[in-house]
């Protein structure tokens, strides 16, 4: 549990640097209204066909999170906000990620029709340039990311998105020390539509 421990908060010290600040304020956040307008109006590519898959997420979030502690317990976060949008006509599926807590990431996810798979890079304040992963869409609607790169010696790193509702979606991020036999949760959001 201890090794599980400290990968856990060095990967949610990456996703979530803490800084002294209680909330962000959308007329300062620097994701301010990337693209203008309402992001779940915008093109209808990235919700057609396999643009679908992440294109169901189009739109603006709250998200609360919380991380796994020494005993096994979960310890909340401070929260954040989360905006997905389409890039041009179906290019991509593209997030601004900003945590109350300070810091910010951007992912662009890009469907690969010749693996079937979406080819994902992600970087943000704190992180090592850039991380690159893998993600499909599941028969129950869920999408699964793996890790490419960076990697971490001897652990596979696993990101779940939930498939969204009208009210918002789930997104866990886990890990594994064996050949992705067993996994172990170690950071966690719930996302809320605004």
């Amino acid at each position: 549990m201890r090794l599980y421990l400290k990968i856990g908060l060095a990967l949610a010290a990456v996703a979530a640097p803490l800084h002294a600040q209680d909330s962000v304020d959308p007329a300062a956040s620097v994701f301010a209204n990337p693209l203008k307008g309402d992001y779940a109006a915008q093109s209808s590519a990235c919700r057609e066909g396999p643009m679908a898959a992440f294109g169901r997420y189009l739109g603006s979030y709250d998200f609360q999170d919380a991380q796994i502690a020494a005993d096994g317990s979960w310890t909340e976060g401070k929260g954040g906000q989360w905006d997905f949008f389409c890039l041009g006509e179906g290019i991509a599926v593209q997030d601004f990620w900003q945590p109350n807590a300070g810091g910010y990431g951007a992912t662009m996810r890009m469907y690969n029709a010749e693996t079937d798979a979406w080819d994902i890079v992600f970087t943000g304040e704190g992180s090592q340039a850039m991380s690159h992963l893998s993600g499909t869409l599941q028969d129950d609607g869920t999408l699964v990311m793996y890790y490419i790169t960076p990697t971490l010696e001897g652990i596979e790193r696993r990101i779940t998105f939930s498939p969204p509702t009208e009210a918002g979606f789930d997104w866990m991020l886990s890990i594994s020390r064996d050949g992705r036999k067993s996994w172990v949760d170690v950071y966690r959001m719930t996302a809320t539509r605004r």
